[in-house]
C-alpha cells in the first residue's frame, strides 16, 4: 500500500511525522495536506517556544532519510521486525499476544515474575500493571533493531520461563 492511502486519500489534513523513531537524532515534520489549516502554524510554533535557532540543523538530516524512500524502507524493517518478535512469542507458555502487530510494536502480556526476570537480565520495555499475576509490556521496534536481537529476547524469555516452571514443580 502506497503512503498516500493512508494519508491523504484517507482523508487526513495533518500529519505529524516522527524522526526519531526512524533514524534522526530529533525531529519531527508536520505535514499539512489541507494548506488552509496550516495558518497561523509558524507563529503557533514561536508562540509556545517551538522554534529551534539553528533549524537547519534539525533540516538537514531530513533529506538523506527521505531520499530514495530510506524512510520507508526503515518503518517496513521495524514493522517487520515486530512481526518476528510476535512470531517468536507466540506460543511460549504464559505468554499472550494482545493483538497481531500492524506496526512497529508488540503488546504481549507477560506472567510478572517472567517480566521482572527480563528487567534484572538488562532487557527494557514499557510495563503496563495487569491483573492474575500478569503484565501487560509493550515491545518497540526500530529502524535499526536486528533480527538477532528479536531472537535473543525471545530465547530470553524462554529459558526464564522455563527457569521459573522448574523452581515452581520443586
Amino acid at each position: 500500500m502506497h503512503p498516500s492511502e493512508i494519508t491523504w486519500r484517507a482523508g487526513v489534513d495533518v500529519l505529524c511525522f516522527g524522526g526519531t523513531k526512524n533514524g534522526l537524532p530529533v525531529g519531527e515534520a508536520v505535514v499539512f495536506f489541507d494548506k488552509a489549516l496550516a495558518t497561523d502554524f509558524a507563529y503557533r510554533l514561536k508562540q509556545a517556544g517551538q522554534l529551534a535557532l539553528k533549524m537547519r540543523f534539525i533540516s538537514v538530516p531530513w533529506l538523506g532519510l527521505l531520499d530514495d524512500d530510506v524512510w520507508l524502507r526503515n518503518a517496513r524493517h521495524a514493522n517487520a521486525m515486530a512481526r518476528l518478535m510476535a512470531e517468536c512469542l507466540a506460543g511460549l507458555p504464559g505468554v499472550r499476544l494482545m493483538f497481531q502487530p500492524e506496526a512497529n510494536s508488540v503488546f504481549a502480556e507477560f506472567p510478572a515474575q517472567v517480566a521482572t526476570a527480563l528487567r534484572a537480565r538488562g532487557w527494557r520495555f514499557y510495563q503496563f500493571i495487569g491483573s492474575g499475576g500478569c503484565r501487560l509490556i509493550r515491545l518497540m521496534c526500530a529502524w535499526d533493531t536486528k533480527r538477532e536481537t528479536v531472537e535473543h529476547f525471545a530465547s530470553w524469555t524462554r529459558s526464564v520461563h522455563c527457569a521459573r516452571g522448574a523452581e515452581r514443580e520443586d
